[in-house]
């Protein structure tokens, strides 16, 4: 039979498990009430605040390309190594096209020579005409290079005139050689100036100078080289890339965002960067465009049949698309490798609550690179 002593000591057990219950509930609840809070903050956060690490380190990037298809007779830089506008990269053996310049420059005098003249001003008056159109053609994919280039913001516009100032002289370079051709036609007399024999002799020989200089392949910029795997002796096709050129002297970041983070953000939006190279700084830029198109399952690649950037698709993701980011002075000086990764805060100014708490996040994320 329980004694009294036995019934309180039930009662107090009694009470200390639905306190113990009671105490469960509360803590569950307000972990509930905090998850809910933490969702609903994203959510806002998302659209008020974006925060995004789906960022690579951008910039222009060349595949040198050979024109025509020759053995490779000397490879004149190293991978990974920097370059200059104008640098050396691969010379193609060019006595194929030797030959075609000798076979040009002895139809032209046979030419010449049916008229009565001498071809040694007319051969000259050509050569030159094409070195200047070749200047002017290197000047041309320059100047549409930088064109893009400041189109985004990424150079200045010293830079943009400096390329124009360079096209206009080549410019004026190639109608000096034309009319210096067209004084040497003059010079062979009247059945000279337009004789059709003596201008398809001048088109052979002009064709032969332009192939010939298509075997020497140069830096079209300020750069460095890189995926080159070549050695003299490999056979180089025309129209396939031989090796890669990256502008790193000129660079951007382009970030993945989902469609709800774009909704405040336009260019001019000012951003905060951390760099996984440089861990415990942040650095300052601005949005520059937002693209209009995305497609495709991968992360900052691109479509080959459409040309857009990739982003990733199936029913658990949303569509992300890309959004290009110019850097600010101290993030410009820095030593970006192409690829690299990034972590970006926009700042589009609706919420100061929302923007302070970005700055916490962003210093966070700064030293989290750490460990990264």
């Amino acid at each position: 039979m329980p004694t009294s002593k036995d019934t309180a000591s039930t009662g107090d057990s009694e009470i200390t498990q639905k306190k113990t219950v009671a105490s469960s509930k509360r803590v569950t609840w307000i972990l509930l009430v905090i998850v809910f809070l933490l969702w609903i903050y994203t959510l806002w956060a998302d659209r008020v605040t974006p925060m995004n690490n789906h960022a690579r380190v951008n910039a222009q990037l060349i595949q040198i390309t050979p024109q025509v298809s020759a053995d490779i007779y000397k490879v004149s830089v190293l991978n990974n190594a920097e370059v200059r506008q104008g640098d050396a990269l691969v010379d193609l053996d060019n006595a194929p096209f030797l030959l075609k310049i000798t076979a040009a420059r002895l139809h032209l005098q046979q030419t010449t020579l049916s008229l009565g003249a001498d071809s040694a001003g007319i051969q000259e008056a050509q050569a030159n005409l094409v070195a200047s159109e070749i200047k002017h053609d290197n000047a041309f994919k320059h100047t549409q290079r930088m064109a893009a280039l400041g189109r985004t913001g990424v150079i200045s516009k010293q830079s943009l005139e400096d390329s124009q100032d360079q096209l206009k002289d080549a410019e004026a370079q190639v109608v000096q050689a034309k009319a210096a051709l067209e004084r040497a036609k003059k010079a062979l007399g009247p059945k000279g100036e337009n004789n059709p024999q003596l201008q398809s002799a001048l088109n052979q020989l002009h064709q032969a100078l332009l192939e010939e200089s298509y075997c020497h392949l140069r830096s079209p910029g300020d750069g460095v080289i890189t995926h080159l795997n070549l050695a003299a002796g490999n056979f180089a096709v025309a129209g396939h890339p031989l090796i890669t050129f990256i502008n790193n002297k000129h660079t951007w970041i382009t970030a993945m965002l989902r469609e709800n983070s774009l909704i405040y953000l336009k260019p001019g939006t000012p951003v905060k960067i951390v760099f996984d190279a440089y861990p415990g700084q942040v650095f300052r830029g601005e949005v520059q465009s937002i693209g209009w198109g995305s497609s495709g399952n991968g992360n900052l690649q691109t479509d080959q049949t459409t040309g857009l950037l990739i982003s990733p698709d199936g029913l658990q993701h949303s569509q992300r698309f890309p959004v290009n980011i110019n850097l600010g002075p101290e993030a410009s000086a820095l030593q970006q490798r192409y690829g690299a990764r990034a972590m970006i805060s926009f700042y589009p100014g609706e919420s100061g609550v929302g923007e302070t708490l970005l700055n916490i996040w962003t210093w966070t994320w700064s030293y989290l690179s750490y460990v990264s």
